[in-house]
């Protein structure tokens, strides 16, 4: 059996740099391609409100509305109770909430 020489310690630096460099290239790339990606997802900037001051929007205006659908609620409740033969439900008071019987 035949043993191969040891290399020497220029040749195994020199050998150890091309794997590096190997690493460092892939590295690179992916780096590359992962930065494609992101820039792709990520949306642009635009002008005007974010998603999140829309939705505070639109939740404030649900809040205001409150007192409108609760009384759109109650006057449907005491429309089915009519037409099913049942006393109608008490009406809300200005603030929606239930009132006492008139």
């Amino acid at each position: 059996m035949t043993k191969l020489p040891e290399p020497t310690t220029a040749e195994w630096r020199a050998h150890v740099d091309e794997q590096f460099d190997a690493i460092h290239e892939s590295l690179r790339a992916l780096h590359q391609r992962q930065t494609l990606i992101l820039e792709l997802l990520t949306p642009e900037e635009r002008e005007g409100p974010s998603l999140d001051d829309l939705l505070a929007r639109i939740v404030t205006l649900i809040a205001d509305q409150r007192p409108v659908l609760r009384r759109i609620d109650h006057t449907t409740g005491a429309s089915l109770d009519l037409l099913e033969g049942r006393k109608p439900r008490s009406h809300p008071d200005t603030a929606g909430e239930e009132g006492t019987e008139e």
